[in-house]
């Protein structure tokens, strides 16, 4: 008789984005939160999502947006950090979509 042993290895992994922004880029803060926001690319690297996930959250009106004079979407990582800490299972585009 043959004994399967299995074992289970965790790995717990922590990540730190650093943003920077370019001194001629303008910073714009956010009117509801009176916090800096970024860019709809930054947004998606920091929180792991596709661009296409964070236009979907700024349609269902979860995230607050500006857009700026050259047509630069504008994000407040503040609204999206309320999303993600309350329910982030269900962010749309999570799976690649």
């Amino acid at each position: 008789m043959e004994i399967k042993r299995t074992t289970e290895i965790f790995v717990e992994t922590n990540r730190r984005f650093v943003i920077r922004q370019s001194e001629s880029g303008e910073q714009i803060i956010c009117p509801n939160c009176c916090e800096p926001m970024l860019a709809a690319e930054a947004i998606a690297a920091v929180f792991g999502i596709s661009r296409r996930a964070v236009y979907r959250l700024i349609e269902t009106e979860t995230a607050h947006f500006a857009e700026t004079e050259t047509g630069a979407v504008m994000i407040c990582p503040s609204s999206l950090a309320a999303f993600f800490g309350n329910d982030a299972k269900q962010l749309p585009g999570a799976n690649g979509e």
